[in-house]
Order: structure tokens, then sequence, then C-alpha cells
């Protein structure tokens, strides 16, 4: 499979683009890759790059692809930061949650994949992944800076499979603020990891708020998780 920018066939009208990699031959677990509020950058590139450097077949889907295709915003830039938010309060993640679906299964399909596929997210993509273990039948779900962004129900106590939150102390704090994280502490199947000394971004190579030590430790804390769960796989519906 050669890494770079494939188009996906959603419907009959609609067509978007994601970023592909996976090692270099034969058939591997697959990795949904869900970017932040700042597009398929160079960070989550990277990221896809070690996904597949670890044995998996990664799929990185255009979040934005109805408001601003290809974007890539600098999370050090206060204009980017500005577009970004305004990129958030635009997303409908109903819609959202519907390329997911398509990608989902767009990435069960893909040769190089065995049928098994975990979701990891970020920002704005961490709440779909969220979503993904909530609702879809995946292995596992990641989810980094998971904020919420108004769709914590208190009815969402059961996960079907393992998921895994990390969060720096800021979020962490909001969402205790908010009452938010007892629905967390109350869901089956949830690993929350929070990072004191941390920063929203705290992964973002690019980003001033960078934390090596951290990203290295919660990367490992990841690969750990979804390999577990490929290597108990479930039957699927």
């Amino acid at each position: 499979m050669p890494t770079g920018l494939v188009e996906i066939n959603k419907d009959k009208e609609v067509k978007f683009k994601g970023y592909v990699t996976a090692p270099a031959n034969g058939v591997y677990p697959g990795v949904l890759l869900l970017h932040q509020e700042f597009g398929i950058d160079a960070n989550i590139r990277n990221m896809a790059e070690l996904c597949a450097a670890k044995g998996y077949t990664v799929f990185v889907p255009d979040l934005f692809w109805r408001d601003m295709p290809g974007c890539e915003l600098n999370s050090n830039k206060e204009a980017d930061l500005e577009q970004a938010a305004k990129l958030i309060k635009n997303y409908n993640i109903d819609k959202g949650y519907g390329d997911i679906v398509s990608c989902l299964q767009w990435l069960r399909e893909t040769p190089q994949c065995n049928g098994l596929v975990t979701t990891i997210g970020y920002g704005l993509g961490a709440n779909l992944s969220y979503l993904s273990g909530l609702w879809l039948d995946i292995e596992s779900s990641v989810c980094y800076d998971f904020q919420g962004y108004g769709f914590f129900q208190e009815h969402d106590t059961f996960i079907r499979r393992p998921m895994l939150i990390h969060l720096c102390k800021a979020i962490y704090n909001n969402l205790k603020d908010n009452d938010k994280i007892r629905y967390l502490e109350n869901i089956n199947n949830i690993k929350l990891n929070v990072y004191d000394n941390c920063e929203k971004n705290f992964t973002r190579v690019s980003d001033k708020k960078f934390n090596e030590i951290e990203t290295l430790k919660s990367q490992k804390e990841t690969f750990s998780h979804i390999l577990e769960a490929f290597n108990k796989p479930h039957t699927h519906s």
C-alpha cells in the first residue's frame, strides 16, 4: 500500500480524502486515526507513520472535508487557533459520526487490513473516537484531550470494548468542575490517564506546549492498550 492521500467514495455524490499508510507487505490490524482541529498536518502524519511502524494499517480521514478540506493549521498561531475554534463550532457531530462509519467500512475492506480496527483520536477526533467506542463494533478506542463538547449523556454507561483516555490536568479539572468526570468514572471498560504537568496539545511535536517525556509515556500506554485488544478479538456483530 503506497503512503499518501486516497479518495473515499462516501456515497454516489460525495467524495473526500484521507491519508493512508501501512507496513510494506502483508495484512495487519487497522487504526482509524482521527485528527485534531488542526487538520491532517505533520503531527498526525507522524503518528500515522509510527502506527504503521508498529505493524498497523492506518487511515486518517479528513474530518473537515465539508468546510475546509485539506487544511493544516498551526497551533502556535493565534489566527489559526481562531480558525480551529470556528471549525469545531461549525462541525456537525452527527455527519462526522456518519463519516467515521463509512471510513471504518473502507478500512476493514482494504486488502491490507485483517478486519480488526481500533480508533485513536486527538481533540475533536477524540470525541469521535469516544463515540466510536460507545456505538461501533471496534476492538478498542483511544482518546487524547477528550473534552466532550456537550455530548456527554448520563445513559452512556456501557462501552463494549476497552477505551483509554489521556487527559492533561487542565481538561481533567474542567470536566470535573462541570460534573462530567463522574460519568467517565462510572462507565465500564474505561481507563483514564491524567498528566499533571501537561497542557492541551502536549503530544503535538510542533506545539510550544509539547512534552516529550509525557508524550512517549502516553504512546507506550496507547500501543500496549491496542495490542492487548487486538490479541483478544471479539465476535463482530
